[in-house]
């Protein structure tokens, strides 16, 4: 059976009641505050090993907020896939900060820091 319009207004109307928010926030808030610290524990890790990296190759500046930027994307793609779909929507970030006028080389450094190997990848 289909839903009509008119129930699937009501349904998004009752969810969207700010009493349902606020109980579901208080109830999970001590688990959702345990998961964030974890994830931004490895997103710090990330950011330092990237940017002792770029550092060392002489990166400071515009350079180096690009490059991160590059990173940032590449964590959150880790977060929601793996295997093959991961590298080759990595392969997507690196073609676009390609064309923005980043070096090959770094982007796949980059990507190895992330666990992601691009060094099978052709740009475009």
């Amino acid at each position: 059976m289909v839903k009509s319009a008119e129930r699937r207004s009501v349904h998004y109307d009752k969810k969207l009641d700010g009493d349902v928010w606020n109980f579901r926030i208080t109830q999970e808030k001590g688990f959702m505050v345990e998961q964030i610290h974890d994830r931004y524990a490895v997103q710090a890790f990330l950011e330092e090993k990237v940017g002792r990296y770029l550092e060392g190759v002489g990166f400071y500046g515009i350079e180096k907020h690009h490059y991160m930027n590059f990173s940032q994307e590449l964590w959150s793609l880790t977060r929601s896939f793996s295997g093959l779909t991961l590298v080759k929507e990595a392969e997507i970030k690196a073609d676009k900060w390609l064309r923005r006028g980043l070096l090959i080389a770094h982007l796949i450094a980059i990507a190895r820091i992330h666990g992601i190997d691009l060094t099978a990848w052709v740009p475009d």
